[in-house]
């Protein structure tokens, strides 16, 4: 018997305490008691499978979960799955870190590939690194994440990992609110119709207002989202579409020592000229049917069209001059696939996806730059950027699943892709003023390449082999390789004397050997792998973006889940990595080669205990923590690390009213 709310289609609100304070928070919603599922993901093949089936390295959070985190910030969800440390920026901006360190710069978004629905929600070659923002995880029905190689059904900007949102069709209708400090509010509302064994589907709605635990900082925030589901004489039909909203006032970085332990200071707000405003639009239609292929054996075709555009802007408080940047991007792609049996535990799948999408981006500045000679001189007033870039990708797929004996199984995979860019400079060529005059001190720092074409070509194979040595432990035996190609801002937005970023792809080879093991009161995993990242593209010390560099990743990861009686449980999420340079790099004078990959804490681990005091009334108790880490490459400054302690309780008032308090 789990020990988790019995109700489990309820919705469990809860607010993220900041410093040492409860918010309370009250709760409405509709729900009914049902029987418990097995749990599935489709992240890894597009189709439903039982997580039970496949390696320990995918990882699910299910609809329970979820409602009982009720995430303010979707960091607070992930920090559930070992291997996993994206770190919460200001309002609703993060940082993300997949058997990695906390990753930054123009690139970073490309490690990490976000989907909703199994549809990347940014175009290839134009991610950002926020963009989880833009997926609706507030009403989410699961997180699934992989870490590692997703190799044959996604391809660029999944170097080390995926994470993917999806949202039930489906459901009893519920409303929420949440209430707590610094004027935050927060209202949800998920509306169902139709009959569940003809047309149905849901609509979703969340409104949220947040006044910022530090001066002049805060965010409004809407999501709304659309599922449904049909059936067209012999095809299944899904549609979906999602739209989000983001007007953020951003809090800029604190300075000075220990300033976040001074209760004055870690209020304050340096720049709270600081913004960032954001709006997205996908729509997609997914139609599958099944086809005869010879007797006595099927196929099943997807088809799925879609559709994006997303606005951001936002003032770069982090540069100096404060300059403001407007990027936005229009794309349209499809995904296909025709998995086909092609005899008694064997399948094969086939596929061709593609992609065109319009990048922009524009860089422009107001007024002249505070600080020294040099800065004033090399960063002037004016356009910095100007350029538009057309994106397109087309790529073809094979995965077979072969069941080689009643305990082996072999699953293959080669994806081959390739990616287009068209470059298109609206400004001046060089490192001039928007108006063609010369910069003091050798010229300005913003560099805009002349007009051209870049493209990018990539085969990237995984071997994977499964034992299933008992009915409750599943071994497994994964090699595979990933890619990512270089992003349009690390190709185009250049500086100083660097006229053309002549980058390759970032490439990966993942080595992992995990084991799972699942009763009806435990589910376990344990994970070791071994990354050898090559061509990173980094920033030098000349402000140069250069390619070439290498990174070594080595860990170990394991996740609980343990009922210990009907009414206490444990969790646990943790891991141990070593993440370390690999390629010779000087670096303020020094070779960094075997130094610690800076931001890259060695342990990372969430434990909570779960508490059913009776049917209507549950207690958690969450603690995580993150070890010490280097702050800079040469690995002379570090970080002590810290502990979180998050305390939760639901109450189910009846059989429509639940209330909680974090």
């Amino acid at each position: 018997m789990s020990i988790r709310n019995k109700y489990s289609n309820s919705l469990w609100i809860s607010r993220t305490v900041k410093s040492t304070f409860l918010s309370g928070v009250l709760v409405a919603s509709s729900f009914a008691s049902v029987n418990a599922i097995e749990e599935v993901a489709v992240i890894a093949t597009r189709t439903p499978s039982p997580t039970s089936e496949l390696p320990g390295s995918i990882s699910v959070l299910d609809s329970q979960e979820l409602r009982e985190l009720s995430s303010i910030h979707i960091q607070q969800a992930l920090a559930q799955i070992p291997g996993v440390n994206y770190q919460r920026g200001n309002g609703q901006e993060s940082l993300p870190s997949i058997r990695s360190a906390v990753l930054t710069g123009a690139g970073a978004c490309g490690n990490v590939l976000v989907l909703e629905e199994g549809i990347s929600v940014r175009g290839n070659g134009l991610c950002n690194v926020n963009e989880l923002f833009d997926t609706h995880y507030e009403q989410a029905g699961s997180i699934e994440v992989v870490r590692g190689a997703n190799t044959s059904f996604y391809g660029s900007n999944a170097l080390l990992g995926s994470v993917n949102v999806t949202l039930p069709n489906q459901g009893r209708n519920a409303v929420s609110l949440e209430l707590g400090e610094n004027e935050y509010w927060r209202a949800k509302a998920a509306i169902s119709y139709g009959d569940a064994d003809e047309s149905h589907g849901r609509l979703y709605v969340t409104l949220a207002d947040d006044g910022g635990l530090r001066d002049e900082s805060g965010y409004q925030q809407q999501k709304v989202s659309w599922r449904h589901q049909a059936q067209i004489g012999e095809w299944d039909m899904r549609i979906g579409a999602t739209a989000t909203y983001l007007d953020q006032e951003t809090a800029g970085f604190l300075v000075g020592l220990d300033s976040y332990r001074d209760p004055d200071m870690r209020t304050r707000n340096l720049d709270p000229e600081a913004f960032r405003k954001s709006d997205s639009i996908r729509a997609w239609a997914s139609f599958s049917r099944l086809l005869a292929i010879g007797t006595g054996k099927d196929a099943e075709l997807n088809i799925t069209p879609y559709f994006r555009k997303t606005q951001m802007d936002f003032l770069q408080h982090f540069l100096p001059g404060d300059p403001l940047e407007q990027n936005e991007q229009t794309g349209f792609g499809w995904q296909s696939s025709l998995k086909m049996n092609l005899s008694e535990g064997l399948d094969l799948t086939l596929g061709l996806d593609g992609e065109f999408a319009d990048g922009e981006l524009r860089q422009t500045q107001d007024a002249p730059t505070n600080g020294s000679a040099f800065l004033r001189a090399t960063i002037p007033a004016g356009v910095h950027y100007d350029y538009q870039v057309d994106v397109s990708q087309l790529a073809a797929f094979t995965h077979i699943n072969w069941q080689l004996a009643e305990s082996w199984k072999l699953i293959a995979g080669l994806r081959i892709e390739r990616i287009e860019y068209d470059y298109d400079n609206r400004g001046l060529d060089g490192r001039t003023r928007d108006d063609g005059s010369a910069c003091g001190f050798g010229g300005c720092r913003y560099s805009r390449p002349a007009d051209r074409e870049d493209s990018f070509t990539h085969a990237s194979p995984k071997l994977e082999l499964q034992y299933q040595a008992s009915e409750q432990l599943q071994w497994h035996l994964a090699i595979a390789d990933s890619y990512r190609a270089p992003q349009a801002t690390e190709l185009y937005r250049l500086q100083r004397a660097q006229t053309v970023a002549d980058l390759d792809e970032v490439s990966a080879t993942h080595v992992e050997l995990g084991a799972r093991w699942h009763t009806d009161s435990t589910l376990a995993s344990l994970v070791a792998y071994q990354i050898d990242q090559r061509n990173v593209i980094i920033r030098d010390s000349d402000f140069f973006n250069v390619d070439g560099q290498r990174i070594d990743s080595k860990g170990i990861e394991f996740s609980l889940r343990y009922n210990l009686n009907d009414y206490w449980s444990i969790r646990v999420a943790a891991s141990y990595a070593e993440h370390k340079y690999d390629s010779d790099q000087l670096v303020g004078g020094n070779n960094i080669r075997g130094n610690l990959v800076d931001t890259a804490p060695k342990l990372v681990a969430n434990t909570a205990l779960d508490w059913a005091i009776n049917p209507s009334l549950s207690a958690q108790l969450e603690l995580h923590h993150t070890g010490e880490y280097f702050l800079e490459p040469q690995n002379e400054r570090q970080y002590p690390g810290h502990t979180i302690v998050n305390l939760r309780s639901q109450y189910q008032i009846n059989d429509q009213w639940s209330a909680a308090l974090r």
